[in-house]
């Protein structure tokens, strides 16, 4: 019991716990005995005056008592407190007065001093009252504060209506007799409105001390107009349940001087009731005023209807205010500026809502994001007002190609977004993501000028390639980088292209360990003399033997290696498998030189060449015996850089060969530019030079510019002896492809060629 009803109580000393625990028993014990009394007649009529006059009285001390401990012990609210133990004290006092003297004189006088005390309850209470709101409700806005008011006022034009003309009816005597009958009712109106006004600006949250404070205050209302009443109707004293009513409520407010007051750990009414409860009091003023033309009001009580009415015709307007000016806030909040179509925050909650509907129907859907090419050059060039008018019809072209159960969203910058809802159809996508294309691809009016604009666009397909909001709205983003990237104008997702999906990331985790754990493995592929057919030298391919997987190609783990940072750990393991194994044919009689790709992290670091030097010292060799591949587009990643440690390992005599030449924009001025010896032509000239003369042409005219400046050729991708013939009839050095070998383990490629006199010769030749 004390634990529930007094939690504050814990904190304090024993004695005062002790003290504390002693006045609450006594004042439920007061509080039982009245209530068994006044329902069950328990103890007779003349017991009743015991209650009235000093279980009264003894439950207004014990009350005292307990709120002012509550004010000593307080912190936040001890001034509102001290006031409530003031007011209860004096109300306590007035009781013992008036039942140890006042009623036993001849002609009890009206006023007593008992009414000056009895009365002083209400402007403490007032003001208890007024402090706890100021101290819990620091910023309350306008439109609760009405409610407040509303609430306030409705309940008491009700409660003036019900008890104010009775009591009036039945005040006699002097004018200060008078105004001490109505003092109680109006004293009772206004406390009753300040409750529930309170409550209201609160928000309607009821945590146990409010709940017992307002019960408390609503239930000493209650028995003051139950007094009056029966007083009007010519009762000398009050009933049993009256006086029932006078001890719970004061026992409540004892009580609620012990119960914490969190407005955080508060129940609150729910969201539709906040509005329910002003709008009933309203209904009841209103009530009050059409009774009113049938039965005449108390004036009083028709002024506060009247004023109750007012405030809720003012509360109203601030209510549609309000409505409106969140409608609009909602609306700027979800709504692209500068092309009036949905912004990022809205898109996604349409990608959400779409993904939803999906799962529960089964239907599927599509984003598509685009971005515009070379948009940044265009704002550089003609400034941000040009680029800004650009958008704008953009995003007008994009709402005429749409459907209406579409959505074309500005994500930021020059990026957009379009759902394709209900479309499970990746070819109608495509053909959505060509419309946009084309509809870009229009000139646009800007400035007087005519102007041309490009846009990259990903497509990504709910479920096939996404599974929530997040994953497609990434998915879509990488397919549209790889648009960017191919200048294809639109890609789709997919997923073996894809360098951020969640498996590439735990693959590169995985070939960490590989790396360490000796999990990589070296193939080789041979290469011939053209003329002779000896197989003079090797490429070495990576393959990674995974413990679960089995044999994993290059193609998938190498792009993975460089983007987790292990390219040059990748690169340092290969280099010296190679290199060993180099050294084991060597001793063998097989004199052959192997080539090992590079990547651009290993031509970025400039201690690379001397790392190669220092293995091909561990192992004896001659730099003759390597040679170092790099590719076009490694040049182009950090052009300074990566041409100053090529220069670097020319000058230390190692060889350099360029790989897949002819792919690239510039690939004759790196050839003229950088230290290379040798250049590979692409596989993609090679494999069609017999069945397409243009690809012919070019592998002819490539050999002899390699030539004219001194620069050895190997052809690779020859997959049959008639390409072999040709290109050793235009003077090509050196080939490689499947006609010779699939990229073979060292021992099985020692099987396919024959040491004759420290070289080796392809055994078909």
């Amino acid at each position: 019991m004390r634990a529930s009803l007094l939690p504050l109580a814990e904190k304090r000393p024993l004695a005062e716990r002790r003290l504390l625990s002693l006045a609450a028993i006594l004042l439920l014990g007061v509080v039982a005995t009245t209530t068994l009394h006044a329902v069950l007649g328990v103890g007779g009529l003349g017991f009743e005056h015991v209650i009235r006059d000093w279980g009264s009285s003894s439950v207004y001390i014990l009350v005292a008592l307990i709120v002012t401990m509550r004010a000593a012990s307080s912190t936040d609210s001890r001034a509102s407190w001290a006031i409530f133990a003031i007011g209860i004290s004096l109300y306590g006092l007035g009781n013992v007065l008036w039942a140890a003297w006042i009623q036993h004189l001849p002609n009890p006088p009206i006023p007593s001093i008992c009414d000056g005390l009895w009365l002083t309850l209400y402007p403490a209470s007032y003001i208890g009252l007024a402090g706890f709101a100021r101290t819990r409700e620091r910023h309350v806005p306008a439109g609760v504060w009405l409610d407040g008011v509303i609430a306030g006022l409705g309940i008491a034009a009700i409660g003036a209506a019900i008890v104010f003309r009775p009591v009036l009816a039945s005040a006699a005597g002097s004018s200060a007799a008078v105004v001490t009958e109505l003092a109680y009712p109006i004293g009772d109106l206004l406390l009753a409105a300040m409750v529930v006004g309170v409550l209201a600006v609160r928000g309607w949250r009821l945590d146990r001390m409010w709940t017992m404070l307002g019960g408390g205050f609503l239930m000493l209302a209650t028995a003051d107009c139950m007094y009056a009443l029966q007083v009007a109707n010519g009762a000398p004293t009050p009933s049993s349940m009256t006086n029932l009513c006078y001890i719970v409520g004061t026992a409540l407010l004892g009580l609620a001087a012990w119960q914490p007051a969190s407005a955080q750990a508060a129940d609150s009414v729910p969201p539709a009731s906040v509005l329910l409860i002003p709008a009933g009091f309203t209904l009841a003023a209103l009530g009050l005023l059409i009774s009113d033309h049938f039965s005449r009001l108390d004036p009083l009580a028709l002024t506060l209807a009247m004023l109750t009415m007012l405030v809720a015709v003012v509360r109203t307007g601030l209510t549609f205010r309000d409505v409106r000016a969140l409608a609009a806030t909602r609306r700027e909040a979800l709504t692209d500026d500068l092309t009036s179509l949905p912004n990022r925050r809205c898109f996604l909650r349409h990608v959400r809502e779409g993904i939803e509907t999906g799962r529960a129907k089964g239907s599927g859907m599509a984003l598509l994001i685009i971005d515009l090419d070379h948009f940044k050059e265009l704002n550089d060039t003609l400034g941000h007002e040009a680029g800004d008018l650009l958008l704008r019809q953009v995003g007008v072209r994009l709402r005429a190609v749409l459907r209406a159960t579409d959505t074309a969203a500005r994500l930021g910058g020059d990026e957009f977004g379009v759902l394709l809802s209900k479309l499970s159809d990746h070819d109608t996508a495509v053909r959505v993501a060509d419309k946009i294309l084309g509809a870009i691809g229009e000139p646009f009016a800007i400035k007087g000028l005519s102007l041309r604009v490009t846009a990259s666009i990903g497509i990504a397909m709910f479920p096939e390639h996404a599974k929530d909001d997040e994953q497609l709205m990434q998915h879509a983003d990488v397919a549209m980088y790889e648009a960017k990237a191919a200048r294809s104008g639109r890609a789709s997702y997919a997923r073996d292209r894809d360098r951020h999906s969640r498996e590439r990331l735990a693959l590169a985790g995985e070939l960490s360990r590989g790396l360490e754990s000796g999990q990589i493995e070296v193939h080789y592929q041979p290469k011939a003399d053209a003329r002779s057919r000896r197989i003079v030298g090797v490429e070495a391919l990576a393959r990674w033997r995974h413990p679960t997987r089995g044999m994993i190609p290059p193609a998938e783990f190498v792009p993975v290696a460089e983007q987790a940072g292990l390219g040059r750990a990748l690169t340092h393991v290969v280099l010296d498998l190679a290199l060993g194994q180099v050294n084991a044919w060597r001793d063998q009689g097989l004199d052959l030189h192997v080539a090992v790709n590079t990547t651009v992290a290993d031509l970025q670091d400039v201690r690379f060449p001397n790392e190669v030097v220092a293995a091909l010292a561990v192992y004896g060799l001659p730099t003759e015996a390597l040679v170092l591949e790099v590719t076009e587009n490694m040049v182009l990643a950090d052009p300074v850089r990566i041409r100053n440690v090529l220069a670097q390992l020319g000058e230390l005599g190692m060889g350099l060969s360029l790989d897949d030449f002819g792919t690239g924009y510039s690939s004759l001025a790196h050839l003229k530019a950088l230290p290379v010896g040798e250049v590979k032509i692409d596989r993609s000239f090679v494999a069609r030079m017999m069945s397409d003369t243009t690809d012919a042409a070019i592998v002819r005219a490539t050999i002899q510019l390699a030539h004219s400046i001194g620069v050895r050729v190997v052809a690779e991708g020859v997959e049959n002896q008639e390409t072999w013939d040709a290109l050793a009839a235009s003077r090509c050095e050196l080939v490689q492809g499947y006609v010779l070998s699939r990229p073979l383990p060292a021992r099985e490629l020692e099987r396919l060629i024959a040491p004759q006199g420290g070289t080796a010769r392809h055994p078909v030749g």
